[in-house]
């Protein structure tokens, strides 16, 4: 190999990611090593896992926390209204965003939760971004909102590769955010938050999101929501 140029090596077509490479380190002007998954994920790697909107109503049965409403609506993603709730919040407490990789969501409908479903393309730390805007009702400012993003189980995924359906299936949170809602003039001042708390999930992993809603109520609001997910 010492008398043998770089272009004259055997290719080597499907590296694994524990494979090592040679890099400069320009900074501590020194040669040094890399593995392929460092390269990958150190160097600005990482895919959207899918980016859209809608407007999340809250009715009051599914306020106080106790419900996550799914993003993606009866008619799927694109639906201009995300209304349903997806399952109860495991997370009775205000504000609490729990531990991702172990949080679990259980007794899920396939049914319910199949409109808010993408699959990852890539392997990664899940994190979700969300722009919100607020009802214009005096009644929820100062309020906490929570984001919530969930990996389908095996027993869910094997649900959906073969058509069965069903209900039962459990989902573990991958990444959680929060905010509370401004105190005035709640729908002129638009906010934004990105979750820092993701976990690690593989490419084909099936992720979702939902909305958690932790005041209370006395008619229906609506909130206009832009989210992303991906992986970095």
């Amino acid at each position: 190999m010492a008398n043998k140029k770089i272009t004259e090596l055997t290719a080597l077509t499907t590296p694994a990611a524990t494979d090592v490479l040679a890099i400069v380190d320009v900074a501590g002007a020194e040669t040094k090593k890399i593995t392929v998954a460092n390269l990958i994920g150190g160097g600005g790697g990482g895919a959207s896992v899918v980016t859209g909107g809608g407007r999340v109503q809250v009715s009051t049965s599914y306020d106080n926390g106790a419900f996550c409403l799914g993003w993606g609506g009866a008619l799927g993603f694109n639906y201009y209204i995300w209304s349903a709730s997806i399952g109860t919040n495991p997370l009775s407490t205000s504000g609490d965003l729990g531990t991702p990789g172990t949080t679990q969501m259980v007794s899920l409908n396939l049914t319910t939760v199949t409109n808010c479903m993408f699959i990852a393309p890539s392997d990664g730390i899940v994190t979700t971004s969300i722009v919100q805007e607020f009802d214009g009702s005096s009644e929820v400012s100062s309020q906490v909102m929570r984001y919530m993003v969930w990996k389908a189980d095996a027993s869910l995924v094997t649900a959906l590769e073969d058509g069965t359906g069903g209900s039962g299936f459990t989902a573990t949170l991958v990444a959680s955010a929060k905010l509370t809602v401004p105190s005035a003039s709640q729908i002129v001042k638009p906010m934004t938050i990105t979750s820092t708390n993701g976990v690690s999930v593989s490419a084909g992993d099936i992720l979702f999101g939902s909305t958690v809603y932790d005041g209370t109520l006395t008619s229906n609001r609506y909130f206009a929501t832009n989210i992303s997910i991906y992986t970095t």
